[in-house]
């Protein structure tokens, strides 16, 4: 069963050469870093973070999700349901791959923001402020990848059933409310709200960009503290579980009528 998991993983890995959507993972925080760096300058670090995990990861990983979703749907997946696999192992196989591609962009967007913010920037142009560790580089990582990865199989089933244009719509629209509540008391009901909400707690910038400090917009009295990283990592965890089983069910069936 592994050797065939591991065959199906080559398998759609093989789709992803050469092409855009294989690519996102490098293209996305690049130009994050670059706007962020060439616009705030001094605040490079904290826009750095800030864009990405409340526009620009969001939206690669539903693009992502449609790119490589895209590839057996011209072919009314008869290509790949054809295969000696169960639908279900396949369909495990396309979201494994998309969540590659975050988890990929999140250690490659710590590791840039840890070298550029630390190190480079300071000293050959300017000082930044906002420093993170290795720790919280790596937690920031972590958070932000765990809080989204539920979004993979949402978004390919968005994709599968409605196309790419209503799936980017959607998520993106969603991820905006949920931005809107991170820094209510009910953001734990939107698990979108959950990367901004976490992230406050990490590196100490709310949602809206501005350190979270009092007399800072949005601020509210201990938003800055890590008491809502467990309850936020255990909802999106139970979303991505949610999710990954009802989108697979969903991809068997339709598989059943395709073949």
């Amino acid at each position: 069963m592994m050797q065939e998991s591991l065959r199906l993983w080559r398998a759609e890995n093989l789709k992803e050469r050469h092409s855009i959507g294989g690519k996102l993972w490098i293209l996305m925080p690049v130009l994050t870093f670059l706007l962020a760096y060439g616009i705030s300058q001094q605040n490079g670090v904290s826009s750095a973070y800030n864009w990405w995990y409340t526009t620009m990861l969001p939206g690669m990983t539903a693009l992502a999700a449609c790119l490589h979703g895209e590839k057996d749907k011209k072919l009314s997946e008869r290509a790949a349901l054809c295969l000696p696999a169960a639908p279900k192992k396949l369909w495990d196989a396309k979201v494994a791959v998309c969540m590659k591609t975050v988890v990929l962009a999140n250690v490659l967007g710590g590791g840039l923001n840890l070298i550029l913010g630390n190190y480079l920037i300071p000293r050959f142009w300017i000082s930044q402020s906002l420093e993170l560790g290795v720790f919280e580089t790596i937690q920031a990582a972590a958070v932000m990848t765990v809080t989204v990865l539920w979004q993979v199989p949402f978004c390919l089933l968005l994709y599968y059933r409605w196309g790419i244009l209503p799936a980017l719509i959607v998520n993106m629209v969603m991820n905006i409310a949920g931005v809107v509540m991170a820094p209510g008391p009910f953001w734990i009901l939107n698990p979108w709200a959950a990367p901004s909400r976490l992230m406050t707690g990490v590196i100490g910038v709310l949602p809206n960009g501005l350190l979270a400090i009092p007399g800072s917009v949005t601020y509210t009295p201990g938003i800055e503290g890590s008491g809502a990283i467990l309850p936020g990592v255990v909802v999106t965890a139970l979303w991505l579980v949610l999710c990954w089983a009802v989108s697979r069910i969903w991809y068997v069936r339709k598989g059943a009528q395709a073949v």
